[in-house]
């Protein structure tokens, strides 16, 4: 723990280090149980249900009583990326890796309602996107030997890219998730069915980890960040 709030301290340069420590131990004590709590808001409902947007605000409610300075309570960055970590706990370590480079912020960092929500709304649809991209993959899995045909998958991705990039709305990740699911399969049969054309040679195989992260690469290019 020591060396944990030394590279805290180091990472964050605070002007009163002394105050700096006494708030990280004051918020550490009951930092997890309010992480849970307000995790435990966000699942309580689908994202697409009006109830959810309630569940936001109580989540965001439950993790601003945290210090961030002596005169200041809110939610501060060390609650608002743990709380992210956990909602993508089961997301590959590149996606993660990816997604916080567009939606974190600094330990330090007072996180306002917007972009909170915003960034909880990302989470959780981009968790259905994947979803939805393993699903198409294992489709794509003929044999189900965990790997599918890469002419296959790069022509379903293609596809995939073109209808999210089609997305009117850029920043709003509903709608790229929309997209996803409006995928014409009138289109995509045909180029899967050129795509397999005898003239064409074999080009190796893909994994499934391999195809969600291309997968998510598009999502992310219409996530904007945040901070």
């Amino acid at each position: 723990m020591v060396k944990a709030v030394l590279a805290k301290v180091i990472e964050n340069r605070p002007e009163d280090a002394v105050a700096f420590l006494a708030d990280y131990f004051e918020n550490f004590g009951d930092k997890p149980n309010k992480i849970s709590q307000a995790h435990q808001q966000l699942v309580l409902t689908h994202h697409s249900r009006p109830a959810f947007e309630g569940n936001v605000r109580a989540a965001y409610d439950i993790l601003s009583q945290f210090r961030v300075s002596k005169s200041l309570q809110g939610l501060n960055g060390v609650a608002y990326t743990e709380l992210l970590q956990l909602i993508c706990s089961g997301f590959p370590e590149d996606v993660k890796e990816k997604l916080m480079k567009k939606i974190g912020c600094r330990d330090n960092e007072v996180v306002p309602f917007n972009v909170f929500r915003a960034a909880i709304f990302t989470c959780f649809v981009l968790q259905d996107y994947i979803k939805q991209a393993e699903q198409l993959f294992h489709a794509l899995d003929i044999q189900k030997t965990g790997t599918a045909d890469k002419v296959l998958c790069e022509t379903t991705l293609n596809q995939l890219f073109l209808a999210v990039s089609s997305s009117e709305h850029g920043i709003d990740t509903k709608t790229v998730l929309d997209a996803a699911y409006s995928l014409g399969p009138d289109r995509l049969y045909l180029a899967l069915n050129k795509a397999v054309s005898p003239t064409r040679g074999s080009r190796g195989t893909t994994t499934c980890d391999e195809f969600v992260i291309s997968a998510v690469d598009s999502f992310l290019l219409k996530v904007s960040p945040l901070t």
